[in-house]
């Protein structure tokens, strides 16, 4: 019976995935790698169906293994390569990312260059066919992609080392992208020399930073182009996730038909997606969203290593004893030219990024597996007329042997190589810390049983079998941790009980951020303060990073000074003021929320004692700017505050609904309904200004005595030509000497004046009502230093504005005279 292709499919999908829920379900809790028993049983899968059992028995099955087996390449590379790669990323911690760039590229780069060059040199000299340079190129860039699915995954579950998993991780994404980059190349190299057609190596040299810069600005365009499509939706899960999955193929699909680079575009895209994203993106959407792309890489992951198995066995010609030899010297071969590459690189990989030690190193060279890449590519090979028909089942055969050989032998060895250099574990320092958690999870427990033996519902419980089971009758198993932490260094434990208080911050920022108290921009600088925190040595405080936000940028000085852009310059400031009180009023929170945490995980006490006093200095330098900006401009504080309380009231309001759909009490359209309306004042909310414009001027000059005997009119015009100036604390206003000419009239804050007159210096403090700069008027210059003590607010007459109304005003020449005087 004859099935259609479209059935065909479905049923590959469907066995698939049941096979791998199964198997999940079988190697759950050993340490046995997922992808590798994949890539077994679809060996074994397309091993039977050569054999005909299949065609005899189920021929649904056997039509759809065939299939399979005539899938074309390019599918492999174009379904499957987009969702892998913007998993991979999307999931990549970006600032750790940024910090071991350097380490990656250079692997990725230079370490796939020599790589591919000693592959080729050993594939020229010792494989017993006559392949030309241009193929052994070729070659040696398609089997030298890493795709190190299983190492990271095994890394995930038994030793969360995230600075490996990252470089391992991302080193496999960068070297993806230009390994297909450099097979393209040699393989255009290859086509013409059999074509007899001339190939300038410059001319290649230039191609590759051709596809990998355009590749790389293509995902940054669609990036920032879809961000701000996704910055202008409010919760809507469904519009979210699509953009997601629609950008990350549609730039692959886009960066391929221009013959650039589709792996490096996916990489930009999902780099902009975890970085810059994770405020774009609704917060209650992001967790799904997440969890999403790890279910669609999953699948991916399940599908794809079944479909390697299933063309492996069912294409690769198994009777060439040449070929096993060659395989075998390949193989080998490739473990030895890893370990050249990585030790080659070694002087520099310790200095840069985070350094490397030799056991990651190790790892580094046995986790180099060879995936679906190599294997797509030898397909397409394969698939190809162009070259000679047993050049291309060379090819695939030992592209084929090599995936099988890394992923069994290297895969299922890897716990092993973990387990002897002992990275199967957590740090040392980082595992004290974790045992102080647990310590206190079992008080926590403790605590509460006295309140559940007394509850009635449970009197028949048996309490020994309770506290056994529940781990509370170990006290053996608390004490071991202590014994092994005296081996770990005072420096060490610190380190690890600082970064993981930062880490703890950071989490408490994002909370902060879901439950709507938080902006997007705020959230920013506080994460990225405390990325800054953890580089290198942890630093509680000071958090230099932060209070450069309190401070005034270079850029608004010189908007200040720009005609047609005070304006500008004056909303940017009362913007920036805005964001200050919001980002110190979230850092104070955060610290509130360490404080909790000190005790119970610092190491001893007098560790506890010296950060309870950091973060009491970064509580009260905030507090310090708070309380500035409360006295200076309350206007501000009152508009922030009010919009944190009407945040706070419909976030709790969204929240009621949903517990009550929960408990049944409102059906799914009513409370659908209901939070429609909640969530639209949200947005509302968002929409509108964070902040208050300042007073007007004219309400200051009323309260001057040189201003009380001018008319209104003439007050009116003052208050016209006045501009707003605002200041940081500590901030220079002026210095002595400056080209200016202007009147200064403070509105808010105190300033220091330091003024020099017949070669003696006199310093006073000035405050709201009191003018600055008078004699400027005359000189044209500034008469002394004038630096801002508060945050400073100062209303300027301008000599070209106040001088015309002077000319045509006589009460307000005699006033301004006077002032003078």
């Amino acid at each position: 019976m004859q099935y259609d292709t479209g059935i065909s499919v479905l049923v590959f999908i469907i066995i698939a995935l049941l096979i791998g829920a199964a198997l999940r379900n079988i190697i759950k809790g050993t340490q046995m790698p997922y992808s590798v028993c994949l890539l077994v049983i679809g060996l074994g899968l397309g091993l039977i169906q050569r054999s005909g059992f299949f065609t005899e028995h189920i021929p649904l099955l056997d039509g759809t293994l065939k299939l399979v087996a005539e899938v074309d390449p390019h599918l492999i590379l174009f379904l499957f390569l987009p969702t892998l790669i913007f998993e991979s990323a999307f999931s990549l911690e970006v600032h750790l990312f940024r910090r071991i760039f350097a380490q990656i590229a250079l692997l990725a780069v230079p370490g796939l260059i020599v790589a591919t060059t000693l592959t080729a040199a050993l594939a020229k000299w010792t494989f017993p066919w006559e392949w030309s340079w241009a193929l052994c190129l070729m070659f040696g860039a398609m089997i030298s992609a890493t795709d190190p699915v299983a190492v990271v995954a095994m890394l995930k579950e038994v030793s969360s080392r995230k600075r490996l998993e990252t470089l391992i991780e991302g080193e496999s994404l960068l070297n993806d992208g230009t390994a297909i980059v450099f097979f393209s190349l040699f393989y255009g190299w290859a086509v013409a020399i059999s074509e007899q057609e001339s190939v300038n190596i410059l001319g290649v040299a230039g191609d590759f930073t051709w596809v990998v810069s355009i590749g790389l600005i293509l995902g940054v365009l669609a990036g920032f182009l879809v961000m701000a499509w996704i910055g202008r939706v409010f919760n809507d899960p469904m519009i979210e996730i699509t953009l997601s999955i629609a950008t990350a193929y549609l730039v692959y699909f886009a960066a391929e038909q221009m013959h650039v680079s589709g792996i490096v575009a996916v990489v930009t895209l999902a780099l902009i997606f975890a970085g810059i994203g994770r405020t774009r993106i609704s917060p209650e959407v992001a967790e799904f969203l997440h969890s999403f792309w790890e279910m669609m890489a999953h699948i991916a992951n399940t599908l794809i290593f079944l479909l390697v198995g299933v063309l492996i066995a069912a294409r690769v010609h198994l009777d060439d004893i040449n070929a096993w030899i060659a395989l075998v010297i390949l193989y080998v071969g490739i473990q030895v030219i890893r370990a050249l590459a990585v030790t080659l690189f070694m002087p520099l990989l310790k200095r840069i990024g985070i350094g490397i030690t030799r056991e990651k190193a190790i790892v580094l060279v046995w986790g180099g597996l060879r995936g679906a890449v190599s294997l797509a590519l030898a397909l397409i090979i394969a698939q190809d007329d162009i070259l000679p028909r047993d050049v291309r089942d060379q090819i695939l055969f030992l592209c084929a042997g090599i995936v099988v050989f890394t992923i069994l032998i290297n895969g299922a060895s890897m716990g092993w190589v973990l387990k002897k250099l002992k990275l199967d574990q957590l740090p040392p320092a980082k595992q004290a810390t974790v045992d102080k958690a647990q310590s206190k999870i079992n008080e926590e427990l403790t605590s509460m049983l006295p309140v559940l033996v007394e509850n009635e519902f449970l009197k028949g419980a048996d309490w020994d079998e309770v506290k056994h089971t529940t781990g509370l009758l170990k006290p053996t198993e608390i004490a071991e941790p202590e014994k092994e932490s005296d081996t770990i260094s005072d420096s060490d434990l610190s380190v690890a009980f600082r970064r993981r208080l930062l880490e703890t911050e950071r989490r408490h920022y994002w909370h902060q951020f879901e439950q709507g108290t938080l902006g997007k921009q705020s959230t920013n600088k506080l994460v990225e303060a405390v990325e800054h925190a953890l580089d290198g040595e942890p630093v509680i405080a000071p958090r230099e990073s932060l209070y450069k936000v309190w401070d005034t940028p270079p850029l608004l000085h010189m908007l200040r000074n720009v005609k047609g852009l005070k304006k500008l310059a004056l909303r940017l400031s009362f913007s920036r003021l805005a964001l200050g009180y919001e980002i110190a009023r979230g850092f104070i929170q955060a610290q509130d929320s360490l404080e909790n945490h000190i005790n119970s995980l610092a190491p001893d006490e007098a560790e506890a004692t010296k950060v309870n006093l950091l973060v009491k200095e970064n509580k009260k330098k905030t507090l310090e700017y708070i309380q500035q900006l409360r006295e200076t401009f309350p206007e501000i504080v009152h508009t922030l505050e009010t919009h944190s309380a009407i945040r706070l009231l419909l976030n709790r309001e969204r929240a009621v609904i949903r517990e009550q759909l929960k408990q049944a009490v409102l059906d799914s359209p009513e409370a659908k309904r209901m939070i429609k309306h909640v969530e639209a004042r949200m947005k509302t909310l968002q929409k509108m200004s964070s902040f208050s414009a300042p007073f007007t001027p004219g309400q200051l000059l009323g309260q001057l005595s040189w201003c009380k005997e001018l008319s209104e009119t003439t007050r009116n015009n003052l208050n016209n030509a006045m501009e707003h100036g605002l200041y940081s604390s500590g901030e220079w206003i002026l210095r002595q000497g400056k080209p200016f000419s202007a009147l200064g009239i403070i509105a808010r804050g105190s300033v220091q004046v330091q003024e020099e007159h017949k070669g003696k210096k006199y310093k006073k403090l000035l405050g709201p009502g009191e003018h600055v700069t008078a004699l400027s008027l005359l000189t044209g210059v500034s008469p002394g230093d004038y630096k801002a003590m508060t945050l400073v607010d100062i209303l300027w007459l301008r000599a070209e504005r106040l001088k015309p109304l002077m000319v045509h005003d006589e009460e307000l020449a005699e006033a301004v005279s006077k002032l003078l005087s």
